[in-house]
Formats: C-alpha cells, sequence, structure tokens
C-alpha cells in the first residue's frame, strides 16, 4: 500500500459481471473491450500500453506434468511499452482477465519504475500480486490451474497460468479481505471452491 495508497485496497472489488458483459461472444472485439475495462480499473492511461493479441508460442513444461501456454507478454519499446496477448484468450474471458492484468502489473512495477530489475526472483509472483490488490484476485485465482484433455487425447494435463499457485493466492486474498474489515466477504461465492475453502479458513486465522 505504501506505493499504491490504501485507496486501491478499499476500492469494490471486480466480480465476473463488472468486466465481463452479458451475451459476451468471444471475438476478439469483445475481448479488447474487457481488457479496456480492467486498464481502467488499474488506472492504466489511455494509450499508455499499446495492446495486441499476436502472441504465438507452443506450450512448454513449467513443473513436472504441468504445461505453461505463453499467453501474455509485457515487453518494453522506445515508441511505447506493449501488451502481447493469445488471441486463444479471447474464447476463456475469465483467464483474458487475469492474465491482462498480469500484464498490466508489469505496466505499474516496471514501466513506472517502481522496480528496476526484472530479474529479481520474487518479480512475478509480485506481478500477480498486484492483481490481488487491485481487487482482480478472483481471476487471477480461478485461472490460476486447470486440467486440460492432453493432445493425444489419453487423460487431462495440468495447466499453469500466472506464477503463484491457488494456495498463495486464496491466502492473500484472505489478507486482502482483512485488509478491508471484511469478515465474511460476499465476493468469495465467485471463487473456485478449493480457493475459497482456503481463504475463508486462512482469513479465520488472521480474524482471532
Amino acid at each position: 500500500m505504501g506505493e499504491f495508497g490504501r485507496e486501491v485496497v478499499l476500492r469494490p472489488i471486480v466480480v465476473p459481471g463488472d468486466v465481463i458483459p452479458v451475451g459476451y461472444d468471444g471475438s476478439l472485439a469483445a475481448a479488447e473491450d474487457v481488457c479496456a475495462r480492467v486498464a481502467e480499473r488499474m488506472g492504466l492511461a489511455p494509450g499508455q500500453c499499446a495492446l495486441s493479441f499476436e502472441l504465438e508460442g507452443g506450450v512448454h513444461r513449467h513443473r513436472v506434468g504441468t504445461v505453461r501456454e505463453p499467453t501474455g507478454r509485457w515487453i518494453r519499446a522506445a515508441a511505447g511499452n506493449e501488451i502481447h496477448l493469445a488471441a486463444s484468450l479471447a474464447k476463456d474471458p475469465v483467464a483474458l482477465v487475469a492474465i491482462y492484468a498480469h500484464e498490466v502489473g508489469h505496466e505499474l512495477l516496471l514501466g513506472t519504475g517502481r522496480i528496476t530489475f526484472a530479474h529479481r526472483p520474487d518479480h512475478e509472483s509480485l506481478t500477480d500480486l498486484i492483481t490481488v490488490f487491485y481487487g482482480l484476485g478472483i481471476f487471477t485465482a480461478n485461472a490460476a490451474y486447470e486440467r486440460r484433455p492432453r493432445p493425444n487425447g489419453r487423460g487431462k494435463q495440468p495447466l499453469a497460468r500466472g506464477y503463484l499457485r491457488e494456495t498463495a493466492l486464496a491466502e492473500a486474498l484472505a489478507y486482502y479481505a482483512f485488509l478491508r474489515n471484511e469478515r465474511y466477504p460476499a465476493w468469495d461465492r465467485h471463487l473456485d471452491a478449493p480457493v475459497r475453502r482456503v481463504m475463508r479458513n486462512h482469513l479465520n486465522l488472521l480474524c482471532r
């Protein structure tokens, strides 16, 4: 809060209906509109960071048995910093919000000089945490991990998004609620059940 102010934490948390409109059709135009809503929430000035949906690349191994997709990238450029997203994100608006908010976090930390060394060990984790304290943690937590069918059709494989796992994000959300004096936050119903359970348990400990 020392960098961004307590007012950021006290804003109403963002729930899916706030940024994903009814009738969202998965088009790139609809995805751009969702990103514009997220950018406004995170205080990104119009034109501050150009957006494209041209990021390409296959999945790669992240941990044993887990794959990661290169779905977002923040790029520093002389003519203006850029955020590149994979076009496939348009079909999954929760993941779209999570990944775009993470990349905006890079702009807020690296682009503004709040962090000057991109390779510090906690850089990516800190960028995930920025999304929580800007009120977008529901998306980051729900999109952090899923299981998808394997390309060969034999079973499913874990897919990781972001850098913090569900438990760490659940604990961050509990601390976020604690800072807001929310003992029983109504918004936790939007969390996936495993995340909600851990968050409530940790919030109980914080509120003792």
